[in-house]
């Protein structure tokens, strides 16, 4: 079988990507990198997607009142909490005229939008997991091996999971790691919310913790915790009356409906691609959740890469030119810079226990507030 591009991947960027390439009539197949049990488990996982990513992704799923059942946020809040000497400081972000910031989407439920439309899609060609025997450069493509002897030939090889180690490590691409030494408690919650049209993000002496309501009464938290924090050690009881604590100003009642626990690392690729492969989705930058804004890091990611190869393609172009790739790379390249490192650097500062830091952090902030 050949294809145009062959996607290694299961995740939300993974499915994107290929509902993306498919729209402009390129054939595409997707390989996962889960088998379907994996695939079936819900994670509790929330996404805050941007207005602009929910414009982009209304132009893919043709049923566009997919996220109509989640209220817009308008506002978003920050808070540094007090430390000694010194008042809990404030920021906060509002929407302007009847544009809003975007929308808290519940992981499970775009994935549900993102499959019903893989599944009815005539260019796209899904197969569950099979373990990639190996992956070859041909004179012009990619041949991928998979079990059973069978392969499958395209143009261009996408790589949107960390799970096949072996093709990464072969990579003529380098990597920046770093272990945050952290766990994110994933949290869902019901709860009198006192205003759903909102984002609320504060930073403890803990961690930062960021409440996300995605309607009038259901939310999701997410808390980055130390990884020998005591907060981890805490039983259902104890951890609510912390989140009541935090939370209080914005919410009451607070009941835990589930907990999942992530351990957080950077990672970043200086480059985006290398000869036929190319990286898009976590893969390529992973980053904190302080900000909330990974998912819509990829999706900029997906949108130009899609607009380049087909823009290039319309006019005589192979799909896999070198010059197209390099284009599409050099074009990213300095957004996703700010935001990876960025967003690295604003953790490090906001939950720094050295004074001096926190003085400047808090001064900062104040300045940036007027």
């Amino acid at each position: 079988m050949t294809f145009d591009f062959i996607i290694f991947g299961s995740g939300i960027s993974a499915k994107i990507t290929s509902i993306a390439l498919a729209n402009k009539d390129f054939s595409v197949c997707i390989i996962a990198d889960r088998d379907s049990a994996e695939n079936k488990v819900q994670s509790n996982l929330v996404t805050f997607l941007s207005y602009g990513s929910i414009s982009y992704l209304q132009t893919m799923i043709p049923n566009r009142n997919v996220f109509d059942s989640f209220e817009g946020v308008r506002s978003i809040h920050c808070q540094l909490d007090s430390t000694k000497g010194n008042k809990n400081q404030n920021i906060t972000f509002d929407s302007k005229n009847d544009e809003i910031l975007g929308k808290i989407i519940k992981n499970s439920y775009l994935e549900k939008y993102l499959n019903e439309e893989i599944d009815q899609h005539k260019n796209i060609h899904f197969i569950g997991k099979d373990k990639l025997k190996s992956i070859k450069t041909l004179g012009q493509g990619i041949q991928c091996e998979i079990h059973k002897q069978n392969s499958i030939n395209a143009k261009l090889f996408i790589l949107s999971s960390s799970y096949y180690q072996k093709l990464i490590k072969n990579l003529n691409i380098d990597f920046i790691h770093q272990d945050f030494e952290q766990n994110a408690l994933s949290i869902s919650i019901k709860a009198n919310i006192k205003n759903e049209n909102f984002a609320f993000q504060k930073f403890t002496r803990e961690g930062p913790i960021a409440l996300l309501p995605y309607s009038k009464n259901e939310a999701s938290v997410v808390w980055s915790l130390k990884k020998r924090s005591s907060i981890l050690k805490k039983d259902t009881k104890e951890l609510e009356a912390e989140l009541n604590f935090h939370l209080q100003q914005y919410i009451s009642e607070l009941e835990i409906i589930d907990l999942e626990k992530h351990s957080l690392k950077f990672s970043f690729a200086k480059k985006l691609y290398s000869n036929n492969i190319v990286l898009l989705g976590n893969i390529a930058h992973n980053i904190h959740p302080i900000a909330g804004q990974g998912l819509n890091l990829n999706i900029k990611d997906i949108a130009l890469f899609v607009k380049t190869v087909f823009e290039y393609a319309s006019i005589g172009y192979n799909i896999d030119n070198q010059s197209v790739l390099q284009k599409f790379d050099e074009n990213r390249k300095l957004d996703n810079v700010v935001y990876s490192f960025g967003i690295l650097t604003l953790e490090h500062l906001l939950t720094s226990n050295n004074k001096f830091i926190n003085f400047a952090a808090r001064k900062g902030v104040k300045i940036f507030e007027k």
